[in-house]
């Protein structure tokens, strides 16, 4: 589309413009108007290389257009001519407004007679409402950006040659201006070599606009005459990776396209990016999807899947069905010391699918517990609630498969007297009365399970009786609620070959979110000390 973005020769056009304009209503010096000439100048050439740059391209689209039988690139070249014509008719009675322009003031050729002009004969000549030739010049302006219009069916956006200060930002606000018509604005209180000046800046706005519907018709005639301007050799490989000693094998093949080709592509139905490859010059299709599994050969571990591509021009669509292979991604799970869960615990697992590299962010589900994301890909924490468990793996929405998991329960607790000094009591040999003032009573965790859920290895005893026994008599019986014991009050009766029966009542476990477990006790968790 044109008028989206200016183009350095239209900056420039817009500067001049803007001295010209700003300058209309002065009573300039002739040194000003000395600039005007060669502003004049600097448009006529501009006009001049236009034009034949326009003429140039209008053959290259007959060229490539006229032996095609395709009726929609005849009325391509048949447009790109009419527009030229359109053009060579409105800038010949531009040329001849300016003829006219001289004449009224009284030169035949820019010399310094005219340039020196002060008068404003040309500018009335113009903007008089009983002279024709002002609203000729507006009605020849719009009748060319009509016929633009209907030559390219309405597809491209002109920029308008007769614009009144409303319509050009910079004086849309300008109070001395904003009321004015095109022709008071462009023509008021001007010099001859300005009016010049300003006919010379117009006819470069109708080239720019007439290369805006050539280059529309040949995008139009080109993408149906399949003109190739870009060979590049390219080469499909039957796998990117071989073993040393291995043979290569690949198809060499050109790839070719057109620069006037403005294609459209789509997988399964679905439109992608083109653009133009920076290496090769072709344009290109980005073609990415997460590829889905499912439906493995178990002897390859791969499974067989295409796409459809589609390359759609104005009048042609090429499609091929594509295949590619899908490998079955390895699930690597590590468990820390040991592969098999807890129950009820939190148990740290790591799973991972080196294959997926950096696309690697998965989701998780599971049967038989429950599963907290980790703080790092692929990291989570497994809580399991019935001894066998499965978990599956998803990434991008693509199921990579399922892993099973084995649980044990948690292994009991043993149940440990300690001394004064946080020693274990030696149970075969006792301890001595003398030494006898407190003991520590604790549930200590089995030492794999200790160190493979951590978090979850921590025993209390919230409820025990120490019973000092002497043979088959109960001497005296403490309830305690905590793990020490002051035997204090049992010391005084204490006699050699007496023992101190512990029997813990409650047991708990807690868990790697805080919360008490119960832990079932039994006879075996009875301990005896023997006092000598």
């Amino acid at each position: 589309m044109a008028g989206a973005k200016e183009t350095p020769r239209q900056k420039m056009i817009g500067m001049m413009y803007l001295v010209l304009t700003a300058l209309l209503a002065l009573q300039v010096s002739n040194a000003v108007l000395e600039k005007f000439a060669i502003i004049n100048e600097t448009l006529t050439t501009m006009i001049g290389i236009g034009t034949a740059k326009n003429v140039e391209q209008v053959l290259g689209i007959v060229k490539d257009g006229s032996k095609s039988p395709d009726p929609k690139v005849k009325r391509a070249v048949d447009n790109a001519q009419k527009v030229r014509e359109a053009t060579a008719s409105t800038i010949k009675y531009l040329e001849d407004l300016k003829k006219k322009m001289m004449t009224t003031s009284g030169s035949e050729k820019i010399d310094e007679k005219l340039i020196n002009d002060h008068s404003s004969k040309v500018g009335y000549m113009m903007i008089d409402k009983k002279n024709p030739d002002g609203k000729a010049f507006e009605a020849k302006l719009k009748e060319y950006e009509k016929q633009l219009n209907e030559l390219t069916g309405g597809n491209v956006k002109f920029e308008s040659l007769a614009k009144a200060p409303k319509d050009i930002p910079i004086f849309a606000s300008d109070a001395d201006h904003v009321r004015k018509d095109f022709l008071t604005f462009t023509f008021e209180n001007t010099p001859a070599i300005a009016a010049l000046a300003s006919v010379n800046q117009i006819e470069t706005e109708i080239l720019e606009n007439e290369s805006a519907a050539l280059n529309y018709l040949a995008a139009e005639a080109g993408s149906r005459v399949l003109k190739v301007d870009k060979v590049v050799p390219m080469v499909r490989a039957k796998s990117s990776t071989v073993a040393a000693g291995a043979p290569y094998e690949a198809d060499l093949f050109m790839a070719a396209s057109s620069s006037a080709l403005n294609p459209t592509m789509t997988v399964d139905g679905r439109s992608i990016t083109v653009e133009d490859d920076a290496k090769t010059g072709l344009k290109m299709g980005r073609v990415k999807f997460t590829a889905s599994g499912g439906a493995y050969d178990p002897k390859t571990l791969t499974a067989r899947k295409t796409f459809k591509a589609n390359i759609t021009l104005p009048d042609t669509t090429y499609s091929q069905d594509v295949e590619y292979f899908v490998a079955k991604p390895v699930i690597r799970v590590t468990t820390g010391n040991a592969p098999t869960l807890y129950m009820g615990c939190g148990n740290t697992v790591n799973i991972e699918v080196p294959a997926l590299g950096t696309s690697y962010n998965p989701s998780f589900s599971i049967t038989g517990g429950e599963i907290v994301k980790g703080d790092k890909i692929g990291k989570v924490i497994i809580i399991p609630n019935q001894r066998k468990v499965n978990v599956t793996v998803s990434n991008s929405g693509s199921n990579l498969g399922s892993e099973p998991f084995d649980v044990k329960l948690v292994p009991r607790p043993r149940i440990v007297a300690k001394d004064n000094n946080g020693r274990d009591i030696d149970l075969k040999h006792g301890i001595s009365i003398t030494s006898a003032t407190a003991l520590r009573v604790v549930a200590e965790p089995d030492p794999n399970f200790k160190e493979e859920v951590p978090k979850d290895a921590n025993f209390r005893i919230r409820n025990m009786s120490v019973i000092l026994a002497r043979g088959t008599a109960q001497i005296k019986e403490m309830t305690l609620t905590s793990e020490g014991v002051d035997l204090s009050s049992m010391r005084p009766l204490m006699r050699p070959g007496d023992r101190l029966i512990i029997e813990p009542k409650s047991v708990v476990r807690m868990t790697y979110k805080g919360t008490p477990e119960a832990v079932a006790i039994s006879g075996n968790d009875v301990v005896t000390v023997q006092l000598k």
